[in-house]
């Protein structure tokens, strides 16, 4: 499945970095791919090829996202895409 996920935060692109990088090992049990695209400080978006989607939920809900997400205000917005031919 290919997931989008905007995040928008209150804090750097370098904040969001160290965090993504921390969680990198983890999200390989469910990201097969990835494309991280910087829309603005304090503004991201994360395309993922997803093959575990509990694995995926379990990660993001985590204490340690939690906590990352309640220190920069983080709110995530995420989509399920298909392609169109």
């Amino acid at each position: 499945m290919n997931v989008c996920v905007v995040s928008t935060f209150e804090g750097t692109t370098e904040d969001y970095m160290e965090m993504f990088n921390s969680t990198k090992e983890k999200s390989e049990g469910f990201m097969v791919e990835y494309e991280l695209g910087v829309i603005r400080e304090g503004k991201v978006m994360l395309m993922m090829q997803i093959d575990d989607m509990n694995k995926m939920q379990e990660v993001m809900s985590s204490d340690e996202m939690k906590a990352w997400d309640e220190k920069f205000n983080c709110v995530d917005e995420v989509y399920a895409l298909d392609q169109m031919n």
